[in-house]
């Protein structure tokens, strides 16, 4: 039997998607998203101040 071997090395030119590219290239917006993390991190404190009411040492660690 003969055996079929390509010694022909084949290039493969399509492009290689980073991790950045795909920041740079979607539709969100990565300051806006900062934005929505920050004021969902003031609601979050907040809402733990009011929880902790009884005794505020809890969100200090105090």
């Amino acid at each position: 039997m003969l055996k079929n071997i390509d010694n022909n090395l084949k290039v493969d030119l399509r492009k290689k998607n980073s991790f950045r590219d795909e920041l740079d290239f979607s539709i969100y917006n990565f300051n806006s998203c900062m934005a929505i993390l920050f004021v969902f991190s003031v609601l979050l404190l907040s809402i733990m101040a009011v929880v902790s009411d009884p005794n505020p040492n809890i969100l200090f660690g105090i």
